[in-house]
């Protein structure tokens, strides 16, 4: 198994200034392993031309043993399809019977080596994604919600309320461009016991 390298790419997310509705990069997330423990990245495309991509680790790091090396390659799998799959409705029924493990052998492994178990993280992953879409881009909310798999701008705005304590509007109000918030807000989401101060 190859060792995570601690690297940044170095192809930015560029918005033409012209453009209606520019595209946007958007934030991936991995699981690697880094020595001999587990770990999310979540990689930031950057704002301007020539800057480097920021990347966030976190999670509560757990170990692949000997015998989890095949389990470890699915869960790497199935959270870089959940990344693809967003839009979807992403149950843990659905992911389970895609990763070919029953729900509970999936929830197991899945809790071992990310501390998160599988729906805990689809929310957080929505999050990550709908708070980079507000700070970086100019789409409705509502449009943002339905690109990361809420049913309704109702419950986004509950989502986002109770694991960001804020808003969409005031999210986007107080903190469009601020990279340093994004990161912070990243990092809370993925240790989950720690805050951050929604100022």
């Amino acid at each position: 198994m190859t060792m995570f390298q601690d690297t940044f790419s170095s192809s930015p997310a560029y918005l033409p200034a012209r453009r209606k509705r520019p595209v946007c990069a958007v934030p991936e997330v991995n699981i690697a392993l880094y020595e001999g423990r587990v770990g999310f990245n979540v990689i930031i495309p950057a704002m301007r031309p020539g800057e480097n991509n920021a990347r966030v680790r976190g999670g509560l790091p757990g170990y692949v043993g000997a015998r989890d090396e095949a389990v470890f390659a699915v869960i790497c799998e199935m959270v870089n399809w959940i990344d693809h799959h967003l839009d979807t409705c992403l149950t843990v029924q659905r992911i389970s019977q895609r990763s070919g493990y029953s729900v509970w052998h999936l929830q197991r492994k899945f809790v071992q080596f990310t501390g998160l178990n599988v729906y805990e993280y689809v929310r957080i992953r929505r999050v990550i994604s709908a708070a980079f879409a507000l700070t970086r881009t100019r789409k409705t909310i509502l449009e943002i919600a339905v690109e990361n798999g809420f049913s309704c701008q109702t419950a986004f705005t509950r989502t986002l309320r109770n694991m960001a304590c804020l808003t969409p509007g005031r999210m986007r109000r107080n903190f469009t461009g601020n990279e340093a918030w994004l990161i912070a807000l990243i990092e809370s989401l993925l240790h989950p016991a720690r805050n951050i101060s929604a100022a």
